[in-house]
């Protein structure tokens, strides 16, 4: 008894733990990838563009170099369409972190990223990022929802697309919802990006994607 009147009270102060999501647009289908980053060094396929990669303690470490003029990017080639990629991250002194995707080359008259979902420590939000060969085109923000992350506590996040519609699920937060006729556009790969000072790093793990049908 006393150990459960223990674990009771010690619960509501214990960080959130990662969790398993289920997709809401469709089912899970292939398992196409299943990283948890167990070895020494950063996998083959995890290229970093700009900013810094590195694995310490079963996790990825990335973050931004003020020497490269640019936020933290990095990318993994993975050719998917309608899919669910899940991740488990923590913040930590990050000021902004990005996943989403490009669309595959031929697939729009588009320069840039396709969409994203963006967490700061005190929102986050479902963005369709604007065409960067067109001057007049701007970035739409679908939906956003000021909600509070702690930087030391594991979230999971889901981020679900099919056809032309996407949604993005955080544990314990309630599910942003976007609709694009360009979001149903083939895609090579993931895209994460990360902002911070030099030596601010997000922990990224677990990450797995599926076919979604």
């Amino acid at each position: 008894m006393k150990c459960l009147l223990y674990l009771l009270l010690t619960s509501s102060v214990l960080p959130l733990l990662a969790a398993d999501l289920s997709p809401t647009l469709g089912q899970k289908s292939d398992l196409l990838l299943d990283e948890s980053f167990s070895g020494e060094a950063v996998p083959k396929g995890w290229n970093a563009n700009t900013g810094t990669l590195r694995v310490e303690d079963g996790q990825l470490l990335a973050g931004e170099k003020s020497s490269d003029q640019h936020i933290g990017a990095f990318r993994y080639r993975l050719p998917v369409q309608d899919c669910a990629v899940q991740m488990d991250f923590q913040l930590g002194s990050m000021r902004i972190i990005n996943l989403g995707y490009d669309p595959a080359p031929s697939e729009l008259k588009k320069k840039g990223h396709l969409f994203s979902v963006v967490v700061t420590p005190k929102s986050w939000s479902l963005i369709e990022h604007n065409d960067k060969a067109n001057p007049e085109s701007k970035t739409k923000v679908h939906a956003t929802a000021k909600t509070d992350f702690d930087p030391d506590t594991t979230y999971t996040l889901l981020l679900e697309c099919k056809g032309d519609e996407v949604v993005a699920q955080i544990n314990g937060k309630e599910p942003l919802k976007a609709k694009a006729p360009d979001f149903h556009v083939k895609k090579p790969g993931l895209v994460f990006r990360m902002g911070g000072k030099d030596g601010d790093e997000v922990k990224l793990d677990n990450i797995k994607v599926w076919a979604l049908e």
